[in-house]
């Protein structure tokens, strides 16, 4: 792949991710930073992403031995990885937490954007999910999940199953560009990483998002009603658009487009979503007002269910969350964490005899870190409990050796 490498990287992984990435791709041609990982050979050769790295056949965890390295150096440099794919197939479920906690020992902020399944797809696909979303939040800083079941509105849909797929690929995509967008936004009207660690960094939570685009005179209203109108922001029963926020505690808000943005906008804006989510709601706006004026005015609001989980983090074997082959490199730090020993790895030759490969061309360092700073968001306090952070994953803080996940 390409060595100029976007300090904001967006990653789809799986046929979902590479089909999101196409779409976002063409949308905005002249975005960087885009980068496919899959092991369906029919799905890479027709993306339209230029850098992708192809995973072998097989087993996923065998696989990821072959694109460590390159992911790594595709993380080298950037300030912060954009994750995004449908959980419940076995490549996205199993590489989508891998390639976290790559990122992670880098140092990087990791946000992940994923779509949960149809009820329709069946049990089996729900729980490989439910426990890749486990992982995903054990290592992830935010992590945003598309219900797809909701994306249908408050009764069962009526449209082809094609178009239901067809719908998740383009909240995926939206969703997954509001974060980008997030992570981005600069100067005194911005939303921080410790807004998106409140709002998506609890485990469980579905997210409550909608976004809009309009031009023209009435654009900030046209695009806020297009926003509400979401199925996401639509409490399940009810037709009222935006009642899904009705009490939720901090709404994300970003808008994005047009440099004659004005401040009457974004103070309409807020003023909308406050009267529906209530004057006790944290409204946290974030502006990226870039492009020339005229440009279609998007406006994405993002908020968290706050909805219970089957288990919390701490219930999450930590010898079950990511397999040996993603343990940092010797001299590799992760925040928190002891250095692991260098794993060795074995390939075959062609006459069949097992071969050590040559040292790992990493050179990197240990990062000097700060206790008080290590893999949190900027400006957030850290959660110290008898002299441990409780911030940092346990099997990051313990040190613990990770072995492969048990596979049936």
């Amino acid at each position: 792949m390409s060595a100029d490498v976007s300090r904001r990287l967006i990653v789809g992984v799986g046929n979902a991710g590479v089909t999101v990435l196409d779409l976002l791709a063409m949308a905005d041609p002249s975005l960087k930073g885009l980068l496919v990982v899959n092991n369906d050979p029919e799905s890479l050769a027709g993306t339209v992403v230029r850098d992708r790295l192809t995973v072998p056949a097989g087993d996923p965890a065998d696989g990821f031995l072959a694109i460590d390295e390159e992911f790594g150096k595709s993380v080298a440099g950037a300030s912060f990885v954009v994750l995004c794919g449908g959980l419940g197939g076995e490549t996205a479920s199993f590489l989508l937490p891998a390639l976290a906690i790559h990122a992670k020992s880098n140092g990087v902020t990791v946000a992940a954007c994923v779509g949960m399944p149809f009820a329709f797809e069946g049990k089996n696909r729900t729980e490989l999910a439910e426990t890749a979303l486990g992982k995903l939040h054990a290592v992830c800083d935010a992590v945003a999940v598309i219900a797809n079941e909701r994306l249908s509105g408050s009764s069962p849909s009526t449209a082809a199953v094609g178009e239901a797929f067809a719908l998740a690929d383009r909240t995926l995509l939206a969703c997954s560009r509001t974060l980008h967008g997030m992570l981005s936004t600069s100067g005194p009207v911005r939303i921080t990483r410790a807004d998106l660690k409140t709002v998506l960094g609890a485990f469980g939570a579905k997210v409550l998002f909608g976004s809009g685009s309009a031009s023209g005179s009435n654009r900030l209203h046209e695009a806020l009603e297009t926003a509400l109108s979401s199925p996401l922001l639509i409490q399940q029963g009810k037709t009222t658009p935006g009642s899904a926020l009705l009490g939720v505690k901090t709404v994300l808000l970003l808008l994005q487009g047009p440099s004659d943005l004005s401040f009457a906008e974004v103070q309409t804006a807020v003023s909308g979503i406050e009267r529906i989510a209530g004057d006790r709601c944290q409204i946290k706006t974030g502006v990226l007002a870039t492009l020339s004026a005229g440009t279609p005015l998007t406006l994405s609001i993002i908020a968290s269910s706050g909805e219970g989980a089957r288990i919390s983090k701490a219930e999450i074997s930590s010898s079950e969350i990511l397999p040996e082959a993603i343990e940092p490199s010797p001299g590799t730090a992760i925040p928190g964490a002891a250095v692991a020993p260098p794993i060795r790895k074995t390939t075959k030759s062609s006459t069949g005899t097992e071969r050590q490969p040559s040292p790992s061309k990493q050179t990197q360092g240990t990062l000097d870190l700060d206790t008080y700073q290590r893999g949190r968001f900027d400006k957030s306090e850290p959660t110290i409990v008898a002299g441990e952070d409780l911030d940092v994953p346990t099997f990051l803080r313990k040190g613990i050796k990770l072995s492969p996940p048990r596979r049936s």
